[in-house]
């Protein structure tokens, strides 16, 4: 965010959201990932699907059996 948008990282996080952060963080990830798929490399540490499960649950309203 601080090389696209040409501010110190001071000034991004006094300045920034917590949506701006987060969406920072998310682009962040998806340009590791890349990079270490380019590269061939593993990149199941890049997210933890524990997290994942719950996004997914919370967001759908169901629970891990399947039922709302």
């Amino acid at each position: 965010m601080a090389e696209k948008y040409g501010m110190l990282p001071s000034e991004i996080l006094s300045k920034a959201t917590t949506l701006d952060m987060l969406i920072f963080n998310t682009s962040n990830i998806i340009m590791l990932r890349e990079q270490r798929k380019s590269r061939g490399e593993d990149i199941n540490d890049t997210y933890d699907p524990q997290e994942l499960e719950e996004l997914y649950f919370n967001a759908t309203g169901k629970t891990k059996d399947g039922e709302k």
